[in-house]
C-alpha cells in the first residue's frame, strides 16, 4: 500500500515537472519571438533613422551649389558613396524640354527614362528604380538608380521617390538662378559702352562677371567726350546682386552720362544721380567715382561717392592714390554734400579706376588688396594699355574663381 502511494506521488511529480517544462518552453518561445520582434523593430527604426539622415544630407548637398550640373553630379556622388545604389544618373531636361545625354558616358535615355518622363510616375524593378524629378507642375528630369545586390524592394520605391523630391528642389533653384544669371549677364554686356576718347588718350576697359555664386549684377564703367572736349570717366558699383542690380546699374550709368553731358561737374553729376536714385524707391545703394579730364592743361576734377580711390601711375612707375574724404553711397535716405577735388596729370601718366571685386578677398584686408593693386599697377607703365589691363587682371585674380563682378578702366595720356 505504501509502495502504491509512493508511485502515485512520483507520477504526479513527473507530470508536474513535465507540465512546467512545457510551460517553460512555451514562455521561452514567446520570449524569443518577442526578442526577435524587438530586434526587427529596432532594425527598422535604425533603418528609418538612417534614411531620414540621408534625406537631410540630400537636402544639404543639392543646396550647396547654384549650378544645375554641379547639383546633379553632387547627388550622384552622394548616392553612390553611401551605397544607396551601385550606379546613379540624373537625366535632366534642357530649356527646350529635351533630355540631355548622360554626362559621364554620353548614353541616350532608354525606354524606362522616357516612360517616367511621359507619365511622371516612378518605376521599380529588382535592379533599378527610376523616379521623376518634379516640383509642383515642373518636371526637371529623372533620377535613375541601379543596384544588383541587394535587389531593390517595394519600400525602396517610396524612399527613392523622397530622394527625388528633395533633389528636385535643389535643381529647380539652380535652374532659376542660372536663368536669372544668364539674363543679368546678357543685360550687363548689352549696356557696356563703347569707349569714346581723343587720340591722345589711350583707354582700356575690362569687365568680368562673377565666376561663381549669385554675385552678378552691379558694376559698370563709362568714358566719353563732352562737346567742349572734356573727357569724362566713371566707374560704379550697385550694392546687391542679380537682375535688379543689373537694371539699376543700367539706369544709373545712363543718368550719369546724361548729367555729365549737360555740363555738370563730377560733384554735381553724382549729386543729381543720388537724388534720382532716392526717388526710385529702390533698397539698393550705389558707389561711383566721376572724373573729368581737360587734355589741353592736364587738369582733372573728380568726386567720389563711397567708392575706392583712383590710382595714378607716373612714367617712373610711382603710383599715387587720389584718396580724399568721400561722400556717402548714393541712395542713402538722407541728404549730403559731395565735395569735388582737383589735381593735374602729366603726359605719359595713367589713371586707373576700378571696382572692389578686383581687390577684395576673404583672406586679406582691403588695405592689403589696394597695396597689391598699386604694386602691380606700378609695373605696367611700359606696357601697351590693353596688355596692362590684362596683366592687372591676371595678377590680381589669378586662376581662382572670383566671387564678385570685376571692372577696371585704364586711361593713359600720351601725345597724338
Amino acid at each position: 500500500m505504501t509502495e502504491c502511494r509512493h508511485g502515485d506521488l512520483v507520477r504526479e511529480l513527473r507530470e508536474t515537472i513535465e507540465q512546467q517544462q512545457r510551460e517553460l518552453r512555451m514562455h521561452q518561445q514567446e520570449l524569443e519571438q518577442t526578442n526577435a520582434g524587438l530586434l526587427a523593430l529596432h532594425a527598422e527604426v535604425e533603418r528609418q533613422r538612417q534614411r531620414s539622415a540621408f534625406l537631410d544630407e540630400v537636402s544639404r548637398t543639392v543646396s550647396a551649389s547654384l549650378r544645375g550640373q554641379e547639383v546633379a553630379d553632387a547627388l550622384v556622388h552622394l548616392v553612390e558613396r553611401e551605397g544607396v545604389a551601385s550606379s546613379a544618373c540624373v537625366w535632366m531636361l534642357n530649356d527646350h524640354g529635351q533630355v540631355r545625354c548622360e554626362p559621364r558616358d554620353g548614353r541616350a535615355p532608354d525606354a524606362g527614362v522616357n516612360r517616367v518622363l511621359a507619365t511622371r510616375q516612378p518605376i521599380a524593378e529588382p535592379g533599378r528604380v527610376l523616379a521623376p524629378l518634379t516640383v509642383g507642375p515642373n518636371l526637371m528630369g529623372v533620377l535613375d538608380l541601379r543596384r544588383e545586390e541587394p535587389a531593390f524592394g517595394e519600400d525602396d520605391l517610396t524612399f527613392v521617390t523622397a530622394v527625388a523630391a528633395r533633389s528636385a528642389v535643389g535643381l529647380r533653384n539652380a535652374n532659376e538662378y542660372e536663368r536669372e544669371r544668364d539674363l543679368a549677364e546678357r543685360l550687363q554686356h548689352t549696356m557696356l559702352p563703347i569707349l569714346e576718347a581723343p587720340p591722345e588718350l589711350r583707354m582700356c576697359a575690362r569687365y568680368l562677371p562673377a565666376a561663381r555664386g549669385v554675385n552678378v549684377g552691379g558694376d559698370w564703367f563709362d568714358a566719353f567726350t563732352r562737346p567742349d572736349g572734356t573727357v569724362v570717366l566713371t566707374v560704379g558699383d550697385v550694392t546687391g546682386h542679380g537682375l535688379e542690380a543689373a537694371v539699376i546699374m543700367g539706369k544709373l550709368q545712363n543718368a550719369l552720362r546724361a548729367y555729365a553731358t549737360e555740363g555738370h561737374g563730377p560733384a554735381g553729376t553724382l549729386q543729381l544721380t543720388h537724388n534720382l536714385l532716392r526717388g526710385w524707391g529702390s533698397p539698393l545703394l550705389a558707389t561711383a567715382v566721376v572724373m573729368d579730364v581737360q587734355l589741353p592743361t592736364g587738369r582733372i576734377r573728380w568726386a567720389n561717392a563711397g567708392h575706392l580711390p583712383v590710382f595714378v601711375a607716373g612714367q617712373d612707375g610711382e603710383v599715387r592714390a587720389l584718396d580724399r574724404p568721400n561722400a556717402p553711397l548714393m541712395g542713402v535716405p538722407f541728404p549730403f554734400r559731395i565735395t569735388e577735388y582737383e589735381t593735374k596729370i602729366d603726359p605719359g601718366e595713367t589713371v586707373l579706376l576700378y571696382t572692389d571685386g578686383l581687390i577684395e578677398r576673404r583672406s586679406q584686408s582691403i588695405d592689403d588688396g589696394m597695396d597689391r593693386l598699386a604694386e602691380v599697377f606700378a609695373g605696367t607703365t611700359e606696357m601697351d594699355i590693353d596688355a596692362a589691363g590684362d596683366h592687372i587682371l591676371a595678377e590680381l585674380l589669378g586662376e581662382d574663381d572670383h566671387d564678385d563682378d570685376v571692372c577696371l578702366l585704364l586711361c593713359k595720356w600720351g601725345r597724338p
